[in-house]
């Protein structure tokens, strides 16, 4: 695939699906703890059965001290674990439908200064998430088919 065909890539053909979502009520230590387990830096927010925002790992880390990445907590990052989802997230999604462009969304994300889109369908339900690691490697296809790991092969 050429870079000139990289606009026919639909965001859909890169985003992550099924999602993974928290509750609000959820702590931050519950949102990490599932981060680890399904090996993603992003969980949707989920309440009432609706995707209502979204929480990264940054939105952890921020939280905490930089002793704690190495194993080193105080108890303020012993208490800031225990806050809920809620009080972190980000309820203002900005989400790309899946037929946009990866330019679309690449554009989307350096514009919001976000790390992640939510991908909506038609009826603007969200189906996928796509992220800046996604958008990276599918332009990398684009412009270097043979040098770009497939998503099966990223940890």
């Amino acid at each position: 695939m050429s870079a000139s065909e990289s606009s026919i890539v639909p965001v859909s053909a890169l985003m992550s699906a099924p999602v993974v979502s928290v509750a609000p009520e959820a702590t931050l230590a519950d949102a990490r703890a599932t981060m680890t387990a399904y090996r993603v830096h992003h969980l949707l927010v989920r309440d009432r059965g609706r995707i209502v925002g979204i929480i990264s790992d940054r939105d952890i880390a921020h939280r905490l001290s930089p002793a704690a990445e190495r194993g080193l907590a105080s108890r303020h990052d012993d208490e800031a674990m225990q806050r809920r989802v809620l009080q972190v997230a980000t309820f203002a999604l900005i989400t790309i439908p899946g037929t946009a462009s990866i330019e679309e969304a690449a554009a989307r994300i350096l514009e919001r200064n976000v790390s992640a889109l939510p991908v909506v369908d038609e009826a603007g339900q969200v189906v996928g998430i796509v992220t800046t690691r996604d958008l990276l490697r599918g332009m990398l296809a684009c412009v270097l088919p043979q040098a770009a790991p497939r998503a099966s092969d990223a940890a």
